[in-house]
């Protein structure tokens, strides 16, 4: 309440200073409309604020003005000489009274109703109390004085006191490079104490308490619940947190649709509240709280909830997933689908919503900013929204890389961690045209930074420096850079809307060394890269990689298509790495197929499927901890998680069982009886024979290729002469 009070004192302040000479000019001019309607807006400004203060006496000295002047207005009453000393007189008591608030002495004691009679058409000029004007301001000393600024003269005092460090932070480099001046040293250093203390008040200038934001959303409560019929309190809290201006402007369009939402189609209407055992009111949070550097805004409700499932209905209707997709939807990934174009949760569309159009430009919205924005939400008990905001969109903690020559910064608050490409826990890998990245057995899509801009050739990524990122979603990729160079707190300046357009970067600065630096958005690189696909923010890429799904719903495996066209899929736990190789490189002509892959000569397995493709071929290198094979295919199509339900092959072979993917059927290949298959056969004559209970799949799938490869006969009990047949040494 005191920054409110200050700022009705100071705006009040600011308009007696120029309604004064208005007044007068009004006198010589009656007929000049403009400077009426100018006085007019002070007075009636004055007597709505009063009235939020509680200043009884404030209020009924304007509200008398106010009358006077609206039947001037009104043509009603002339613009005499008497009627501008009135106005005057009541203007120089306003102006009285303003002083007393602010100095926190006592107020006039003068008669108001005397100036009231003035105003009402008492002869104002022979009274004793029209005829003093007010004597001028001297306020207390103690008393905090402001004055209003454009927000654009802030802007440019901050740039200069971004540009003064800059070359502070260069002299300091030459300086040092130089020697130093030891006598230079103590006057430098109080030169750059004075410097930080200056930016600092600087920031803290661009620095409104979010009540400034919390200003509107009581109206904005109001006339929407009326309009809906509907019954909706508003609890605001935290107002005295601190947020830059720019960002408060950046989040106002954001947070209100958030609000229209929640009362439009999350609110209940009364009778359906009480028919829910609910509260008649419904309520609706909205509360703010710094943590660390970043703010936390809560918007929360207690109506109705999301329903994961029909939204997840209507994203199968709208084509936005398939229904296979659906179904192996987390709850969380179900929710998500409300942050996709051309879905809503309204169940019909009305003048406020349910065309599907917000929510993504909110996510938007705040990733632009270095935000995120998390979802919860219970069906029949409410919804509550998170956004994570950093507290000043103009000083960004980031890393500076190069790459292709040029330099560029990231936002600190996505990086995860840095790698360089030939450390020896690190594994690069490529699917078609994507580069997968093994870090702790932990496969991410790669993307280079050089390949993404266009900025040059990437360079292979064993030399390059890689950089893990954590986007707001939570997903996780690699990008390789030729260098990371160093921390730096930078100012950032907003580009030209033509390449913040590209959805590539953030904005630009200066480094100490006056080198220009552009920083990069890092959610418009992964899309750009296209990373994220859909409500469920998987990495397409990520083949040969578990997928987010994969990790939550089953055992991944990868689906690819063979050289006969027929869909097959293995497990990925078998899948060591996927190569492009020439198709002179495997040799169908001898005795067994082989492929010669990195100075290696393996076994090959899948040729006989169909002709190998001129040009390149699609290898997959099998591998199941001691041995490793060549499985050649003819395309990747997507890493998937595989059903409970396997319908087993007949017989035992290379194919284990049918299994149907997204609503067709593909193979599953036996990686036992593979690596069973691919060994030299034994020399010729009668085999040991080892029998297996034909029932026991274990059995059958795991110890059967093993006894197999050890040169054993399989048989059952079937087999004539079981009583003969000699088990395996160790076999049982």
């Amino acid at each position: 309440m005191d920054d409110l009070l200050a700022e009705f004192l100071a705006e009040t302040r600011e308009m007696l200073a120029a309604i004064g000479g208005e007044l007068v000019a009004w006198e010589a001019q009656p007929d000049d409309r403009a400077r009426l309607d100018a006085i007019f807006r002070f007075v009636h400004t004055v007597k709505g604020n009063c009235g939020f203060f509680d200043f009884p006496r404030l209020e009924a000295l304007s509200h008398a003005a106010e009358d006077a002047l609206a039947d001037a207005r009104a043509g009603r009453r002339p613009a005499t000489a008497a009627l501008v000393t009135a106005v005057l007189a009541v203007i120089d008591r306003i102006a009285a009274i303003v002083d007393a608030i602010e100095d926190g002495g006592a107020w006039p004691v003068d008669d108001d109703a005397t100036l009231i009679a003035a105003l009402a058409g008492g002869d104002g000029a022979a009274s004793p109390a029209l005829a003093q004007p007010a004597s001028p301001h001297s306020p207390a000393s103690g008393a905090q004085r402001t004055i209003r600024l454009p927000v654009s003269l802030l802007d440019d005092v901050m740039a200069s006191v971004s540009d003064v460090v800059l070359a502070r932070n260069d002299l300091a480099r030459r300086l040092r490079d130089a020697g130093g001046d030891l006598s230079l040293r103590a006057p430098f250093e109080r030169l750059s104490t004075l410097l930080d203390g200056v930016r600092e008040a600087v920031t803290r200038m661009r620095m409104q308490r979010i009540e400034h934001l919390y200003a509107g959303i009581p109206r904005l409560v109001r006339d929407l619940a009326a309009e809906l019929g509907k019954q909706v309190t508003v609890d605001l809290q935290g107002g005295e947190v601190e947020l830059d201006r720019e960002m408060i402007e950046t989040i106002r369009d954001p947070l209100t649709h958030i609000i229209r939402n929640a009362i439009d189609h999350g609110i209940e209407p009364a009778a359906q509240r009480l028919a829910a055992g609910k509260a008649e009111t419904g309520r609706l949070l909205v509360s703010a709280r710094q943590s660390g550097n970043r703010i936390l805004l809560t918007i929360a409700d207690d109506g109705r909830g999301i329903d994961g499932a029909a939204l997840a209905e209507k994203a199968v209707a709208a084509n936005a997933v398939s229904l296979v997709e659906a179904k192996a939807m987390s709850a969380d990934q179900r929710l998500a689908l409300v942050f996709e174009p051309g879905l809503s949760t309204a169940g019909e569309v009305t003048a406020v919503s349910g065309r599907g159009v917000g929510m993504d430009v909110v996510r938007s919205n705040i990733e632009r900013v270095g935000g995120a924005i998390a979802l919860d939400s219970t069906p029949g008990k409410g919804t509550r929204i998170e956004l994570s905001l950093p507290l000043t969109l103009s000083i960004v903690p980031s890393l500076t890389v190069r790459s292709g020559g040029q330099l560029f910064a990231l936002p600190r608050s996505y990086v995860e961690e840095i790698i360089h490409g030939r450390a020896g826990h690190i594994e690069f890998a490529r699917a078609g045209d994507a580069l997968l990245a093994t870090v702790r057995d932990r496969r991410i899509a790669c993307v280079t930074l050089a390949g993404v801009l266009a900025t040059g050739e990437p360079a292979a990524p064993e030399a390059c420096t890689l950089v893990l990122l954590r986007l707001n979603g939570g997903d996780l990729f690699a990008l390789a850079c030729d260098q990371v160079l160093d921390h730096e707190d930078l100012v950032i300046k907003p580009l030209a809307p033509a390449i913040m357009a590209t959805g590539l970067y953030a904005g630009s600065t200066l480094l100490d060394d006056g080198n220009p630096v552009l920083m990069l958005d890092v959610a418009g690189i992964a899309r750009k890269a296209r990373l994220l696909d859909g409500p469920r923010r998987l990495v397409p890429s990520e083949a040969g990689g578990r997928s987010a799904q994969a990790e939550r719903e089953g055992e991944p495996a990868l689906l690819f298509t063979g050289l006969d066209g027929r869909r097959r899929a293995v497990r990925l736990a078998l899948v060591q790495r996927i190569e492009r190789v020439p198709s002179a490189a495997l040799d169908l002509a001898g005795t067994r197929p082989r492929a010669v892959i990195d100075g290696s000569l393996l076994d090959l397995a899948g040729s006989e499927l169909g002709p190998l493709p001129a040009g390149e071929t699609s290898v997959l290198r099998l591998g199941d901890g001691e041995r490793e094979i060549a499985y050649v295919i003819e395309r990747i199509i997507d890493t998937v998680a595989l059903p409970e339900e396997i319908a087993p092959s007949p017989a035992p072979g290379a194919v284990e069982g049918t299994v149907l993917i997204d609503g067709e059927p593909a193979d599953l290949l036996d990686g036992h009886w593979l690596f069973a298959a691919e060994v030299p056969a034994q020399p010729s004559g009668r085999r040991p024979r080892c029998l297996l209970p034909a029932a026991d799949p274990w059995a059958r799938a795991i110890l059967a290729p093993l006894i197999a490869n050890a040169g054993y006969e399989i048989v059952d009990e079937c087999y004539p002469g079981t009583a003969e047949v000699a088990l395996a040494p160790g076999a049982a």
